[in-house]
C-alpha cells in the first residue's frame, strides 16, 4: 500500500499513521529519509516497542521531510479476510486526535460488559439451561473482543504475541460453536426434526477442526471452513425452527426473525470488506461493531421473551390447579355426603325391610295356602323384598368400595366346589355348563370372589333365555413365571342386546334395552373393582352372538 501525501500536510513536522486492527499478524511501513530508507515493523506477532501499539490497532510516528515528497510504502500480513483501515493524521505532543475510534471500542466493551454482568446476574437468580449458555457465550465474547482489540496482549501479556494470537483465533472460532449451543438451548424438549442434532455436531466439528488447524498454523485452510459454517449455522437453525412443530407460534416467528438479523449483520460485514465504500473506511468496523453486541442483545432479547411466555403459561397452569384443587374439594365433599347418605339409607332401609319380611311370614301362616292368588301376591312381596335387599346390599359395598375400606382375609378355595355351590344356589344347575381342570385351587377371599362369580351368572341367567345353556370354564394359566386362574362365563346373547365394551364396567350402565329387566348397573362395576382388589383384572368380549366374561386372578 502507498500513501501520498497532500499539500496540506507542507507545514506539518511529523504524522501519525493508524493502522487497524490490532491482530493482523506484520505491518512493516517503509519511507526514505536523507541517509536512506527506513522500514519500522509492528503487529500482532511482534515483540517491538509499545508506542507502535495501542488498542484497536498500530501507531507509527513519522517525521516528515519538506525535501521529498513524503511518500511512505505498508506491507501488511493478515491472517484471514479482514478489513484494513489506514488513517494519516498530524501528531502533535498531544497524541493523534482520533478520539472516535477509543471511544468506539470503549463503547463496545461497556454494552458487552454489561451483557455479561446481566446475563451472569439472571443466571444466578434463575438458573436455566438457556441463561447459562448464554453467559458462556458472553463470557467467550467479551474475551474475543479483548483479546482483538489488543488489551489483553497489551496489558496481561505483553512478550506472549502467538499466545495473544492463538487465543483470539480460538475465542472467535469458539463464538460460533457457543452461539449454535445456545440457540439449540431454545429447542430443548420439542419435537425437533431428526437430523437437527447432528447438524450442530457437524458445525462443533467444523469449529474444532479450525481451531486445530489454527493451533499447527494452518490457518489458511480453517478460514474457508468457518465461513462456510457461519453462513451454514443460522439458516440450519431457522429451518430447524420453522420445521419443529411443538413450537409457539408467537415465539417461532421472533426466533427466526432473530436469527435472520443476524445472517443479514454477517452478510453485510463479509460485503462491507470485499466490497469497500470509496473515502468511508470505517462502515466495516461499524458493522463488525454492530454485529457484536447487536448479536447478544437479540438473543437475550428472545431469552426474555421467552421468559414472559414461560411465566404467562406458568399463571394459566396455576389458575388452572387451582381451578381443579377447588372442584376436587367440591367433589370430595359430594362424595362424603354421598356417601353418608348411602350409610343412612342402608341402615334405615334394613331394618323396616327385615320387619316386613318377618311380617310376610307371619301372614303366611294365616293365608289359606290353597289359594294361588294369595301365594302368588306372597311371593312377588318376598321377591321385591329380596330384590331391594340386594340392591341396598351393592351400594353399601359399592360405597365400601370408595372408601377403600374393604376387609381382605384370603383363603385356600376349591375352584370346582367352590363355582358348584354358586351355582347350586342359584338354582340354575339344568343351564349351566361347568368346565374345569381336575381339582384347581386358588388363594384368594373367598367372600370376594363370590360377589364376582354370582353377579356374572346371575346376569348370564337373567339376559338369556330359559333354555339357553351358560358355560363356565376354569384353568390354569402361566406368565412371567406366575401362575394364575382363568374363569370364563359366557351366555347366548342377541346382538341387539350386546353391552358396548367401553362403558360395560361403568357404575350404573344399563343397556338401553334392557331397562326392563330389574337391576341397578352396579353388579359389573362392583366385579370389576373386586377383581382390582384381588390383583387380578375381568374383560368382556362378544364372540359369535356369545356375552364372555373373563376373569383373571393370581393362584
Amino acid at each position: 500500500m502507498r500513501i501520498q501525501l497532500s499539500d496540506e500536510f507542507q507545514d506539518i513536522r511529523s504524522i501519525a499513521i493508524q493502522v487497524s486492527p490490532y491482530f493482523l499478524k506484520q505491518i512493516d511501513l517503509f519511507w526514505r529519509s536523507n541517509s536512506g530508507w527506513v522500514n519500522e515493523q509492528a503487529g500482532a506477532r511482534t515483540l517491538s516497542d509499545r508506542t507502535h501499539k495501542q488498542i484497536g490497532g498500530h501507531l507509527f510516528v513519522v517525521p516528515l521531510n519538506p525535501k521529498t515528497s513524503n511518500t511512505f510504502y505498508l506491507r501488511i500480513q493478515a491472517s484471514s479476510l479482514t478489513h484494513i483501515a489506514v488513517t494519516v493524521s498530524p501528531w502533535t505532543n498531544e497524541g493523534p486526535h482520533n478520539y472516535a475510534h477509543f471511544l468506539g471500542i470503549g463503547v463496545q466493551v461497556g454494552i458487552l460488559f454489561a451483557i455479561l454482568a446481566f446475563s451472569l446476574v439472571s443466571a444466578a437468580l434463575n438458573p436455566t439451561t438457556i441463561m447459562a449458555r448464554f453467559s458462556i457465550s458472553a463470557a467467550n465474547l467479551m474475551l474475543c473482543l479483548i483479546s482483538g482489540s489488543g488489551i489483553l496482549a497489551i496489558y496481561i501479556f505483553p512478550h506472549e504475541p502467538l499466545l495473544n494470537e492463538l487465543i483470539f483465533n480460538w475465542a472467535l472460532c469458539m463464538r460460533l460453536a457457543l452461539w449454535v449451543w445456545v440457540s439449540a438451548a431454545f429447542l430443548l424438549g420439542k419435537k425437533v426434526p431428526r437430523w437437527y442434532k447432528p447438524s450442530c455436531y457437524a458445525i462443533y466439528l467444523m469449529v474444532g477442526i479450525s481451531m486445530l488447524l489454527i493451533g499447527i498454523g494452518k490457518a489458511n485452510i480453517a478460514n474457508p471452513i468457518m465461513l462456510l459454517a457461519v453462513f451454514v449455522a443460522p439458516i440450519l437453525q431457522i429451518i430447524a425452527i420453522y420445521k419443529t412443530p411443538t413450537i409457539g407460534r408467537t415465539l417461532q416467528i421472533v426466533l427466526i426473525l432473530g436469527f435472520c438479523l443476524s445472517i443479514l449483520l454477517i452478510i453485510l460485514a463479509i460485503l462491507a470488506v470485499l466490497f469497500p465504500v470509496q473515502n468511508n473506511s470505517q462502515i466495516p468496523i461499524y458493522l463488525s461493531r454492530l454485529t457484536d453486541f447487536v448479536n447478544p442483545l437479540v438473543m437475550l432479547s428472545i431469552i426474555v421473551f421467552q421468559n414472559r411466555l414461560a411465566r404467562k403459561e406458568l399463571l394459566e397452569v396455576k389458575a388452572a390447579l387451582t381451578e381443579t384443587q377447588l372442584r376436587s374439594e367440591y367433589e370430595t365433599k359430594l362424595l362424603k355426603d354421598r356417601r353418608t347418605l348411602i350409610d343412612m339409607l342402608t341402615h334405615e332401609l334394613k331394618n323396616p325391610l327385615a320387619s316386613i319380611g318377618l311380617a310376610i311370614d307371619t301372614l303366611s301362616q294365616s293365608i289359606d295356602s290353597n289359594s294361588p292368588h294369595d301365594q302368588r301376591r306372597l311371593k312377588n312381596i318376598n321377591r321385591s323384598i329380596s330384590n331391594m335387599d340386594a340392591i341396598i346390599e351393592r351400594c353399601n359395598l359399592m360405597n365400601l368400595i370408595d372408601q377403600k375400606s374393604l376387609p381382605f382375609s384370603p383363603s385356600e378355595i376349591n375352584v370346582r366346589e367352590f363355582i358348584s355351590n354358586i351355582i347350586e344356589n342359584l338354582q340354575c344347575e339344568n343351564q349351566a355348563i361347568l368346565s374345569i381342570q381336575g381339582n384347581t385351587f386358588i388363594h384368594t377371599d373367598p367372600q370376594f370372589l363370590h360377589i364376582i362369580l354370582s353377579n356374572l351368572i346371575e346376569n348370564s341367567l337373567k339376559y338369556s333365555s330359559a333354555d339357553s345353556k351358560i358355560t363356565i370354564r376354569a384353568q390354569t394359566f402361566f406368565i412371567n413365571g406366575h401362575s394364575g386362574i382363568r374363569i370364563t362365563i359366557a351366555n347366548p346373547v342377541p346382538p341387539e342386546l350386546a353391552p358396548e365394551p367401553h362403558s360395560l364396567f361403568h357404575r350404573f350402565y344399563r343397556h338401553p334395552l334392557a331397562q326392563k329387566t330389574r337391576g341397578s348397573g352396579l353388579g359389573l362395576y362392583i366385579c370389576k373393582e373386586l377383581c382390582a382388589v384381588l390383583g387380578g383384572a375381568i374383560q368382556y368380549q362378544y364372540i359369535n352372538h356369545d356375552a364372555t366374561f373373563t376373569i383373571e386372578l393370581p393362584q
